[in-house]
């Protein structure tokens, strides 16, 4: 095996950038066959790639369900609201929801207040990764925060009345889930979340929920780009209990984010009757997810063997194997690996990755790195 011309190894390139990355790995020749050593570090690349094409999957999926599209918005236009079948998979594997009031949402080209800001989910996605620390998180069957609920002209005004349609949500979808088979009972149902074990009603999401109630946009700095950390630093929302705490192992106490409180301003709510307070996304985040993980702490939720991985987010197979074989890292890099051996180093997975461990043994790191969701955003 060899790089295409000297040039490229003198060259190397950037490497905060994923299209000169992409650009310089292409340029790279491969011969067969592949030696058996390099196999190895082939099989183990193919293994990251595993996890980051699954990551990616899941990436996707977020950028659908927290889009504008009418199909995939859940909206509330009244004091109860509405669970379908169909919209109840945005309530399922959530720690918490968020409203967005119609004073924080802009309004587009024709008057209407329909277009979710993308950087709500770019900002808050960063946060949620950085809440975990070093541990990964969960990204299993949707497990993230609930798509925003679009408040709409007719919906609740005040946060008391949001508090009440939450619970009504709730309780919709409790109603649901005990027809259809959620949280291990019997039953049957079109949609595969609603007759499985893997998906469940948290306590902790009708415990507690996020409000938007305001949104500004943020400049972006002297390189152009715009920070996603400052955006979520330097936004607020509001976190309020519902004190519907049924299932929980500990009471939600709001008393930690009290001492970086900026003012509530909010004339309909009285404190002495509803345990609220305004912070940061970012502080709304990381509070949140620490709750989520201390009730795990507890009492994790482990459904059965079968149900612990989302098969649908893992990367495809080569043509004519098994999808099963997708749903282990290493199956399924010893499937692309003999693939490759019996029809050839052409598929995209095991071309890339040869690539990329031929990049590595030339000192070139090439990461692995998902990209913020715009392009004009920045981590930091």
């Amino acid at each position: 095996m060899e790089f295409s011309s000297p040039a490229e190894i003198t060259h190397p390139p950037d490497q905060n950038n994923q299209d000169t990355i992409d650009e310089y790995l292409r340029s790279i020749t491969v011969e067969e066959p592949i030696r058996e050593d390099l196999k190895a570090l082939v099989r183990a690349d193919l293994n990251k790639i595993w996890h980051y094409d699954r990551e990616s999957a899941f990436r996707e999926l977020l950028r659908r369900e927290w889009s504008t599209l009418d199909s995939e918005e859940m909206t509330l236009s009244d004091p109860v609201g509405n669970v379908t079948p169909l919209k109840s998979r945005y309530l399922f594997n959530k720690p918490t929801a968020f409203y967005w009031l119609q004073s924080a949402q802009p309004i587009d080209a024709y008057g209407n207040r329909t277009q979710t800001p993308r950087i709500l989910l770019a900002a808050i996605y960063e946060e949620w990764t950085r809440s975990h620390g070093k541990v990964k998180p969960n990204i299993e069957f949707g497990h993230f925060f609930a798509t925003p609920v679009r408040v709409t002209s007719t919906g609740p005004e005040t946060v008391s009345g949001l508090i009440e349609a939450h619970l009504s949500l709730c309780a919709q979808a409790s109603t649901l889930a005990s027809l259809t088979g959620v949280n291990g009972r019997g039953g049957e149902s079109i949609y595969p979340w609603m007759a499985s074990q893997s998906y469940k009603l948290f306590p902790l999401f009708q415990s507690i929920i996020v409000i938007i109630d305001d949104f500004q946009r943020i400049e972006p700095e002297s390189d152009g780009m715009v920070s996603l950390r400052k955006f979520a630093q330097h936004r607020t929302v509001l976190v309020a209990r519902t004190h519907s705490e049924e299932g929980l192992h500990h009471t939600i106490s709001l008393s930690k984010l009290r001492s970086q409180c900026p003012p509530l301003n909010r004339p309909d709510v009285d404190e002495r009757e509803v345990d609220i307070v305004r912070v940061s996304f970012a502080a709304a985040v990381q509070s949140i997810t620490d709750l989520e993980m201390q009730e795990r702490y507890v009492s994790p939720w482990c459904p059965s063997e079968d149900f612990k991985l989302d098969g649908s987010i893992c990367p495809s197979v080569p043509r004519g194997y098994f999808r099963l074989l997708a749903r282990n890292p290493t199956t399924w890099a010893d499937t692309c690996i003999f693939a490759a051996e019996k029809h050839g180093y052409d598929s995209i997975d095991t071309s890339y990755s040869i690539r990329r461990v031929l990049a590595g043994l030339k000192g070139i790191d090439c990461p692995l790195e998902q990209e913020p969701f715009g392009r004009w955003w920045k981590r930091d």
